[in-house]
């Protein structure tokens, strides 16, 4: 009977593991050189691991928005999604905003290369340092085509070109 409920336990507590997963969305004006980009994280991984990093507490489970602490938030963003354009990396992203939801955080930039987008690299490593098993989803759109792409520990890099 012990060992019936320790089972049951071990498989209770197997459907209630989290998932850890991110999405990003970059949506391409390739002709125009811009660039979009919008980024959701669950809040509470999120939020600690920018405490634990850099000791910057955002509250985010109290729907409070970053605003003040946004630079913690941009230099993690930055050093943990990376992209060079037609080979020329990415120095700075222009963020614009940020929602919350009840679980989530959506972070919004901009870029604007300046001339045709042709070939884009992406190195996206965000929250794998807290989670190993961690999923980045990866949307890309321009024109009339939309790909998606999974990476995680393993996979952290992807290049496409735009016809």
């Amino acid at each position: 009977m012990r060992i019936a409920g320790i089972a049951l336990l071990l498989l209770f507590a197997s459907w209630n593991h989290p998932i850890h997963v991110s999405v990003c969305n970059i949506d391409l004006d390739p002709d125009g050189g811009k660039m979009e980009l919008s980024v959701k994280i669950f809040a509470d991984d999120f939020q600690d691991l920018i405490l634990h990093k850099y000791s910057v507490q955002l509250k985010l489970m109290d729907q409070e928005l970053p605003a003040e602490k946004i630079s913690s938030v941009n230099h993690y963003i930055g050093t943990t999604l990376k992209f060079e354009i037609n080979g020329r990396k990415i120095e700075e992203l222009t963020f614009e905003k940020s929602e919350l939801n009840e679980e989530a955080i959506w972070l919004y930039y901009s870029y604007d290369h300046g001339s045709r987008i042709r070939k884009i690299n992406v190195s996206n490593t965000l929250m794998n340092e807290k989670f190993d098993d961690q999923t980045n989803l990866l949307i890309v759109s321009y024109n009339s085509t939309q790909n998606g792409y999974r990476m995680d520990n393993k996979t952290t890099d992807l290049t496409f070109n735009i016809k």
